[in-house]
Parts: structure tokens; sequence; C-alpha cells
């Protein structure tokens, strides 16, 4: 007689309530690793291109400072009176009976063609902050729309034309705020720009971005012959500067010398 055999499939049985915790443990732990890695990849791509950014700025001053035959692109402080970009200048006695003006000196260095009653500029007067400042002399700024200078070398500041001298800093627009002329870092507010005046060892002054002063270390300032470019980072807040290494919330986050967090911590 044939063996019976029972063909009926079994049935599994249902996840226990430990396994369905377990697989609902697992699945947390993927996610939670996967929005840290997405994160980290928000923090580190802006602070990448911020990094590259101070570079292009530190490599423009360089070229800026070669073709224009200058030792330092000046950081004016506009609570001393700012760096003025004027229609014509005054050269002072015996020429005129007011003083002369005192970006004059400089401006004559960098443009020493220039027609001083009549640069090429027909706006009204601007005073430039130390970041605007910079941004002039890199691009033109909002005197020749980020276009350079003029090769007319009377009338360098003169917008239009072909042929240009400079921009040495790529125009890129999302690099500027246009309306004021100040150079941007990638979380867009205006850089901090400090420089040694003459290119002379630890000749910084009393320069300062609001409560920011430069940078020092072992009570050198840092780049002390140079400049430095500090960006506020992520929180758009600026420290205080001073000695390193800084620390708290608010320090800044990156410079053209250094490629880490000046406070060891992400704002």
């Amino acid at each position: 007689m044939p063996l019976s055999t029972n063909t009926t499939p079994r049935r599994r049985a249902a996840f226990t309530l430990v396994e369905l915790l377990v697989v609902i443990a697992i699945i947390a732990v993927l996610v939670s690793l996967t929005l840290a890695g997405v994160q980290r990849v928000r923090v580190l791509g802006p602070q990448t291109e911020n990094a590259a950014r101070i570079q292009q700025i530190h490599d423009a001053i360089g070229r800026c400072k070669n073709e224009l035959k200058l030792d330092y692109i000046p950081a004016h402080q506009v609570s001393t009176g700012g760096f003025k970009i004027k229609s014509s200048y005054y050269l002072g006695p015996p020429v005129t009976v007011q003083p002369a003006d005192p970006e004059l000196d400089f401006l004559l260095r960098a443009f020493p063609n220039m027609n001083v009653n009549a640069t090429g500029y027909t706006g009204v007067d601007l005073t430039l902050d130390a970041n605007q400042t910079l941004c002039f002399f890199l691009t033109g700024g909002v005197v020749t729309n980020f276009t350079g200078f003029s090769n007319n070398p009377t009338q360098p500041f003169a917008a239009g034309g072909t042929t240009r001298k400079g921009p040495w800093l790529e125009p890129n627009m999302k690099m500027y705020d246009q309306a004021t002329g100040r150079i941007l870092d990638v979380y867009g507010t205006p850089y901090a720009y400090f420089a040694a005046v003459g290119g002379k060892q630890n000749n910084y002054g009393a320069q300062t971005f609001g409560t920011l002063t430069p940078y020092t270390s072992a009570g050198r300032v840092m780049n002390e012959s140079g400049f430095q470019i500090i960006s506020a980072g992520r929180d758009k807040a600026f420290g205080t500067g001073g000695a390193l290494p800084a620390s708290g919330a608010g320090e800044d986050n990156q410079s053209n010398f250094s490629k880490f967090l000046l406070g060891g911590r992400l704002d």
C-alpha cells in the first residue's frame, strides 16, 4: 500500500514582535547614517567651495599687484575716511588751496598717467570700505560694472571699450554684491579684508571689520607682510579676531592663511 504524503505547504509563522523591532532598528540606523552623510556633504561642499573662492581672491591679488606695480592693496577703514573714488582729485598746494586727497598718491602709483581732473568716473563720489576697496582694484567694482580698468592711461576709471586692464578676479556675479561692490563668501556675507600697509612686516595698524580684528599667533599678525581674507562662515557672524586658536560661537571659519576652521568648529 503506497505511503501517504501530505503536500499541503507549510505556512511560515508571522514576524514576531522581536523580529519586527530589530528590522525597525536597522532601518533607523541606516536612515541616521544616510542623513549624517547628507548633512556632511551639505557642510563640506560649501566649505570646499569657499576655500576655492578665497584662493581665487588670493591669486587675483598677486596678479593685480604685479600688473599695477603695487606693494599692497589698501584696506581702508570707513571710520577713518575710507578710500575715495572721484571724478577728480585735489593735488594740493601749490596747485590747489585744499590739501591733496590721501588716495591720490596710491592711485598715481597704480595709474601713473591718470588725469587727476578727469579720471573717467562720472558718478557721485564713493567712499569705500576695505572689502569694497579690494573689489575695486581687482575688478573695477561698481565704478566700471566689474569690468576692470580702461586701457586709456589717462582715464582708467572709464567704463566701456573692448580692451580692458583686468579684471583679475573672475567676473562671476555670484561672488559680488552688485549694489555695493563687495566680494561675498559662498554664504552671502562680505569677506573681511586686512592688509599690511606697504607690504611691511607687522604693519596692519588698527584695522577692524565690525568686531573683528586681524588674527595673530604668538604675538605676531598672521601673514604679517601680506593680507588676511576671512569668511564669517555658515552662521554669517564674525568673531573678535585676535590670538589663535580662536574658539566659541561666532568665530570665523576660513581664511587665506588656513584651510581649516579657525575655531575648530563648524558654525
